[in-house]
């Protein structure tokens, strides 16, 4: 496994004098250093860690984001177990992917939330305001807490962020077998 800081250093648990220099001048932060601590001592025992690359790592609000190269945020994603054991080894964290695609940021930021699209809205005052529509209505065991998602991406991404959940696709109950319900209550009445 590759780390913002050596690969001896994670391993060893100690920072050595160029990464000192390095986490001085900003270049790597403590979360960074802890992150990399904590997943190169995982990486021992779960040898599927060995091919990802940490690009960063944040605290923000008491949890860690860890963004890793492009295309390995799913792989690392998909693995209950896997994300289990690196929940007990730095405590609550979410996973994404160092890109400049946002919508491919969200989404591996929200997995498994279905994204349907990811919107750019211009502000009159000249900022730009992200909008992500959700699949699907907000239900009380939705699985992310959205709130703590939008503060990520602005602290990240600098955007502010609105999450909106898709309406009016199909509401249950309304249509049954495409027809609305009524026109189908007056062929059985007939």
């Amino acid at each position: 496994m590759k780390f913002p800081i050596c690969t001896f250093d994670a391993k060893v648990g100690v920072l050595c004098p160029r990464c000192e220099e390095r986490l001085r001048n900003g270049e790597i932060t403590d979360a960074d250093v802890k992150a990399s601590f904590a997943l190169a001592k995982l990486a021992v025992q779960v040898p599927a860690l060995d091919k990802l690359t940490l690009k960063r790592a944040y605290l923000i609000d008491g949890d860690y984001v860890l963004l890793f190269n492009q295309g390995e945020a799913r792989a690392l994603l998909s693995n209950r177990s896997l994300m289990g054991k690196l929940k007990e080894a730095i405590g609550n964290f979410w996973v994404t992917e160092q890109t400049s695609d946002m919508r491919q940021f969200i989404e591996d930021l929200l997995y498994p939330v279905r994204i349907l699209t990811v919107n750019v809205v211009w502000i009159p005052d000249g900022t730009r305001q992200i909008k992500a529509v959700i699949s699907g209505s907000r239900s009380a065991n939705f699985p992310v807490d959205l709130v703590k998602a939008a503060k990520i991406v602005k602290a990240i991404k600098g955007d502010d962020v609105v999450f909106e959940f898709e309406r009016g696709k199909f509401e249950r109950g309304k249509f049954e077998r495409g027809r609305p319900r009524s026109a189908v209550q007056g062929l059985k009445g007939s």
